[in-house]
């Protein structure tokens, strides 16, 4: 099994965990807690801003997880790097949908607030 192999398996079953992970969250069936969803000081402060913000982070970690998987696809198919450049870049395959999906959330709260 090549590198490129175990990456793209790697980049999958993340992709497929992550998704699980968040349909919970978009379908709005997570109460407040402590450990599970997009806390915040606003999100926990308030129902509505919490099942608004982690339906938003739910949503948006599903779509960054499966264009995550679908770059990963491409990148196992073509393989355009080198081995030794195929790890960062998976890591970042990994990591950037969920933190795309992070900051839009605290925008999308930020802008939800009734501060503003």
């Amino acid at each position: 099994m090549s590198i490129f192999d175990k990456g793209f398996f790697t980049i999958i079953a993340c992709a497929a965990l992550l998704i699980l992970v968040a349909l919970p969250l978009a379908l709005r069936k997570v109460p407040r807690n402590v450990v599970y969803g997009y806390r915040t000081r606003a999100t926990m402060a308030n129902d509505e801003i919490w099942f608004e913000a982690n339906a938003h982070f739910g949503r948006g970690l599903i779509v960054g997880s499966l264009c995550g998987a679908f770059v990963g696809y491409l990148i196992y198919r073509f393989q355009p790097f080198a081995p030794s450049v195929f790890l960062p870049v998976s890591v970042l395959v990994l990591v950037v949908p969920s933190l795309v999906a992070a900051v839009a959330t605290a925008h999308h709260v930020r802008s939800k607030s009734p501060s503003r």
